[in-house]
């Protein structure tokens, strides 16, 4: 059974710092913006948004974040019992870094995961334990696609990483085809057998993930958003938006609002 110790999000200032100590827990983390760089023994991990890093019990780790502000997601938790063995990283006492295809989804994944921890709903732990090991599943199933090195995973994260340094604007399938230099069916394919998503699919992830955190971390109106991630309108962003999440962003507000508030009242 895995349990949690602590779920949360924090924001990290610049010159934020955890000096060297020894974990006493497991401890899986994702980074949603900024950068830092977190030393687990003795390895210096450069971090930045879309990272995801599995750190075991008994190792000595540090964090410096010294450049710029961050924010991750953070989950301390045990395993009791047999260990699963479906999930190999939690036999081995290794740590493991990647920087994740589908970092849309396992941030989202996260968000629900700390509003059940602050949350506690019925049958809580057997939820806790069900997404923690579906998030470590994917961190470690990730990692294994990145022993074998292939020209199409290459053209997929240079496809990414434009994305992510262009959600905001105007992305069609023949820029990026222009990008890496192939055609747009020969890439569209290709996308699809490496991550499992349409181009378009993943951009939209990448918007609506932005969009739950602004949701919740800024003083944005929903059209400001909008507007912001480059939707030409907020009927198309309010449909896209309740195809992701399966809410409108009213109605998403409202509920990750209530949560927070109900539980800094408790």
């Amino acid at each position: 059974m895995i349990s949690p110790i602590a779920i949360y999000f924090e924001r990290c200032e610049t010159n934020w710092i955890v000096p060297p100590s020894l974990t006493s827990n497991h401890i899986l983390l994702l980074v949603t913006e900024g950068a830092c760089i977190y030393t687990v023994e003795g390895n210096d991990l450069h971090l930045k948004r879309g990272d995801a890093l599995y750190v075991p019990k008994g190792v000595t780790r540090s964090v410096e974040n010294l450049q710029s502000h961050m924010h991750w997601y953070v989950a301390h938790f045990r395993v009791e019992g047999s260990v699963e063995p479906t999930v190999p990283m939690l036999l081995n006492n290794q740590y493991l870094h990647v920087r994740l295809f589908n970092s849309d989804y396992l941030i989202n994944r996260f968000s629900d995961l700390t509003q059940y921890w602050l949350r506690k709903p019925e049958y809580y732990e057997t939820i806790y334990h069900s997404v923690l090991l579906e998030m470590l599943a994917v961190v470690n199933g990730e990692t294994d696609s990145r022993q074998v090195a292939t020209k199409s995973y290459s053209i997929v994260m240079q496809i990414q990483n434009y994305i992510m340094n262009h959600y905001r604007t105007d992305i069609n399938i023949s820029t990026l085809a222009r990008f890496v230099d192939r055609t747009p069916n020969y890439i569209s394919t290709v996308f699809r057998q490496v991550t499992g998503r349409t181009i378009t699919e993943y951009i939209q992830r990448i918007r609506i993930a932005e969009a739950c955190n602004m949701l919740i971390h800024s003083h944005m109106s929903i059209g400001e958003i909008s507007d912001y991630l480059g939707f030409c309108e907020q009927s198309y962003f309010n449909k896209v938006f309740k195809k992701v999440t399966g809410l409108p962003p009213s109605a998403y507000l409202r509920e990750r609002t209530k949560v927070w508030r109900d539980s800094a009242l408790s």
